[in-house]
Formats: C-alpha cells, sequence, structure tokens
C-alpha cells in the first residue's frame, strides 16, 4: 500500500510541477514576474501611438516595469487608460513623475518615466500625469493625416472599383444583343479558322508536288540543263568574245570620224542656211525672191485661166492649112 500511495504522490507532484512551470513560463513570457512585488499604476493618452499590452516601461533607458492593459474609459470612451505595472521592487515613482509616451527607431512605442521632483511617491493605484513626445506626437499627427489622404484615396478607388465592375458586367451580361467579349471571342475563333486554312495551303505550297515543289522542280532541271549544254555555252561565249574583237579591230572609228566631219558640215550648212548665205539660204531669207516666186505663180494662174477662157488667141486652127502655105510659098 506505501509503495502504491508513494506512486501517487509522485504523480500529484509532478502535475503540480508541471502547472506551476505552465503558469510561470506563460506569465515570464508575457511580462510578468510572479515572485517579484507587482504594483500598478494609472495614467490616460488622447492617442497611444501602437502602444500595447507587455511594451516597456523605463526610467533612464532601464527597464522598471510593462504595459499590463490598455483599454477606453468607461464613461465617455473618449481617452485612453493604460495600467502601468511596477516589477522593480527597489523602484518608487517620486511624485511630479510624468508617463512619457516615446518611440524607439524601429517604430516600438513604451513609456519611459520622466522623474519629478516632488516630495513623497505616488501610492499604488495612483494616477501619473501623461505627456506624448514631440517626434511621436508629430509621427501620430503625421499618421493620421496619412490615413485621412489614403482614407479619400481609397474611396476614390472604391468608386472606380464600382464602376469598372459596372462596365464590367454591362460588357458581360445578359442583353439582346450580344456581349461585346462574345463578338471578340467570335471574331478570334474566325481568325483562327483563318490561321489554319492559310497553314494548309501554305504545306501545300511547301509539298513536293506544290507549287514550290514544281518550281524547284524546274530550276534543277534548268541548271541540270546548263551542266549539259556546258560546251555550246562556252563555244557560244567564245564566238560573241571573237565578234567583239573583229568589230574592235574594224576601222570603226575612222567610220564614226567621217560621220562626226559629215554632220559638222551639215551643221554650218544649215548655219549658213539660217544666216541667208548661198541660194538656199537666200531663198529662206529674202522675202523679195519670195514675192517674186508668188507673183510669178499668180501671174502663171491667170494665163492659164485665160487660155482655157480664149484658146483662139493661142492655137490657130484651119482646116485649109496645107494650102494656105503653099500660097504663103507662092
Amino acid at each position: 500500500m506505501s509503495m502504491k500511495y508513494s506512486r501517487e504522490l509522485r504523480t500529484g507532484f509532478i502535475a503540480i510541477a508541471t502547472i506551476f512551470v505552465f503558469v510561470w513560463g506563460y506569465n515570464f513570457l508575457k511580462g510578468n514576474d510572479i515572485f517579484s512585488k507587482q504594483r500598478v499604476f494609472y495614467t490616460t493618452y488622447e492617442n497611444v501611438g501602437g502602444l500595447t499590452k507587455s511594451n516597456s516601461v523605463t526610467v533612464n533607458g532601464f527597464k522598471v516595469g510593462l504595459v499590463k492593459d490598455v483599454y477606453f474609459e468607461p464613461v465617455h470612451r473618449k481617452k485612453l487608460i493604460v495600467e502601468i505595472m511596477l516589477t522593480a521592487d527597489n523602484y518608487e515613482i517620486p511624485r511630479g513623475t510624468k508617463a512619457v509616451l516615446v518611440s524607439d527607431l524601429l517604430g516600438t512605442t513604451s513609456i519611459n518615466l520622466s522623474t519629478g521632483q516632488g516630495d513623497g511617491y505616488y501610492q499604488e493605484g495612483d494616477t501619473l500625469v501623461s505627456e506624448v513626445e514631440g517626434a511621436l506626437m508629430e509621427s501620430i499627427s503625421d499618421l493620421s493625416s496619412s490615413l485621412a489622404t489614403t482614407k479619400i484615396k481609397a474611396d476614390r478607388l472604391f468608386d472606380s472599383l464600382d464602376s469598372l465592375v459596372g462596365d464590367v458586367r454591362d460588357v458581360l451580361g445578359p442583353g439582346t444583343h450580344e456581349s461585346n467579349v462574345n463578338t471578340a471571342i467570335t471574331d478570334l475563333a474566325a481568325t483562327l479558322k483563318n490561321l489554319k486554312q492559310a497553314s494548309a495551303k501554305i504545306d501545300h505550297i511547301l509539298d513536293k508536288d506544290g507549287q514550290l515543289g514544281r518550281i524547284l522542280a524546274d530550276v534543277e532541271a534548268f541548271t541540270t540543263t546548263l551542266d549539259e549544254n556546258k560546251d555550246e555555252i562556252d563555244n557560244l561565249l567564245n564566238n560573241l568574245s571573237t565578234l567583239s574583237d573583229s568589230l574592235a579591230a574594224a576601222e570603226l572609228a575612222s567610220t564614226i570620224n567621217n560621220a562626226n566631219k559629215t554632220f559638222e558640215e551639215l551643221a554650218i550648212a544649215m548655219e549658213k542656211i539660217n544666216k541667208g548665205e548661198g541660194t538656199i539660204g537666200k531663198l529662206f531669207k529674202d522675202e523679195s525672191i519670195f514675192n517674186n516666186l508668188e507673183t510669178a505663180t499668180a501671174n502663171l494662174d491667170s494665163l492659164f485661166v485665160d487660155i482655157k477662157a480664149n484658146p483662139n488667141r493661142y492655137v490657130h486652127v484651119s482646116v485649109f492649112g496645107k494650102k494656105e502655105k503653099k500660097e504663103k510659098k507662092k
């Protein structure tokens, strides 16, 4: 029986020790030391700047406690009440001490007790005078203005999203006519079909029996023919070379020079004609010759007209012409 009781006692002791360690560890992680004397003080702020439970409470950089709780005042709910729990047994808060809300470089908010010079000390449960550090106040103001600006931008964004959702609903929603998306999908399907047909035509062209295949076959046959008739082509080129040499050896230069001289003489003659020199030049340039020719032509024309009108003046016709001749002879 004693053995049985000893086991039960041992099990109970282990369970109690485990619970105690768990409770102590939980409070230690929260910053509560259950073995030290804990005194609670109060202070109030309009804005705590992100201060939360378990944040540090320091004096000249030394941690003397932590924030136990933060909550709204129960009556007006405008200010925030902060419970400060001191864990340092050998520290007393002098009268006139201020609970200054500060922030480090990483943005972590804490409370620094600015030691006062008053007589006596605060008792547990007293309310300390609160104060906010200037830099933190500026950051809180900047944060407030940023939040206000962000709220305005968010409102605009929500309005834009609402308009966008409405437009999408109009595009995708049911209606009597086909939507733009359906039309686009139909057009895309038609484009893909055309591409498929074009691809088939290209495959047919590139096929051995297609147009390109036949063209390549003709080119190959042509090159084969050229290769087979290489000697004849060489002879033809040689003959052309011989003909060109013969033409070069002929007296083409003298012929060309004679032609040039002839053209020069013709140019000189034309120049003389233009100047009125020579018979032809006078004919072209002298108006009197032209007038005389015109007068002679007119006179000749008048003569022909008169001959036609009075032929007896110029031609004598007699039946007894021979007898008259004989009489004239006698």
